[in-house]
C-alpha cells in the first residue's frame, strides 16, 4: 500500500468514527484534521472536499464491503466460482454477523440514513436510490427460496428490518445483533414454508 493510500486510509478512519458519531454537519473537516493530526490543506490534498470525503466512505468503505461483494459473487450465475443458489436466510445472517463486529459502521449509516431525510443533503440522492441499487446488485444472485416466494418483495421487507434492529442494537448493545436477527428470522423465514430453504 502506498503512503498515499495510508493516509487516506487514516482520513476515512477518522471521518467514519466522528460522522457516525455527530453526522456529516456535525463534522467539520477542521475536527477531522484535529484527530489525524494532519493540517486542513493537507486534508484536503486527499479528499478533495467534504462531500466527496463522504461519497468516499459511503461507497469504498460502507456499501463496498468484501464479505457481501463475495457471497453475492459466489452465487451469482456465470461468475468463474459460480456455487450454485443460496438459501436467502444465510445472506442475512452473514449481514448481521459482520455489522456485529463494525459498530461504528452501523451507527455511521443510521445517523446518515436519518440525515439524509432532508433533501438539501449531499448524500440524500444516494440514499433515495440506495435501496433499489442494492436490491438490483442482490438480485442477480441466484437464491432458494419457496415456491410462490416474491424475492423482491421479501428483500425488502428483510432490509427494512435489519435497518430497525440495528438501531435497537445501537441503543442497546449488550444484546447480540445476531440474536435480534435470529428472532427477527423465525418470523420472516417461519415453519414450515421456509424448512428445507434455510
Amino acid at each position: 500500500m502506498s503512503k498515499f493510500d495510508d493516509r487516506l486510509d487514516t482520513i476515512l478512519d477518522a471521518a467514519t468514527e466522528l460522522m457516525a458519531r455527530y453526522g456529516f454537519y456535525g463534522t467539520s473537516l477542521e475536527r477531522i484534521s484535529d484527530k489525524t493530526g494532519m493540517s486542513k490543506q493537507n486534508l484536503l490534498y486527499y479528499v478533495k472536499n467534504k462531500k466527496n470525503l463522504l461519497t468516499l466512505i459511503i461507497t469504498e468503505r460502507y456499501d463496498e464491503t468484501p464479505e457481501f461483494v463475495e457471497f453475492i459473487r459466489r452465487h451469482t450465475p456465470g461468475t468463474v466460482d459460480y456455487e450454485g443458489p443460496a438459501p436467502l436466510p444465510a445472506y442475512y445472517r452473514l449481514l448481521a454477523r459482520v455489522n456485529e463486529k463494525r459498530p461504528v459502521f452501523v451507527q455511521l449509516f443510521s445517523m446518515l440514513n436519518a440525515e439524509t431525510l432532508e433533501p438539501s443533503h449531499p448524500a440524500h440522492d444516494y440514499f433515495v436510490k440506495r435501496e433499489n441499487k442494492t436490491l438490483e446488485w442482490a438480485c442477480q444472485a441466484a437464491w432458494q427460496v419457496p415456491d410462490g416466494v416474491d424475492i423482491r418483495a421479501t428483500m425488502r421487507v428483510c432490509d427494512a428490518t435489519m435497518d430497525g434492529i440495528q438501531v435497537q442494537w445501537l441503543h442497546n448493545p449488550q444484546i447480540s445483533l445476531t440474536s435480534l436477527w435470529a428472532d427477527c428470522e423465525e418470523r420472516l423465514f417461519p415453519s414450515p414454508v421456509w424448512d428445507g430453504y434455510r
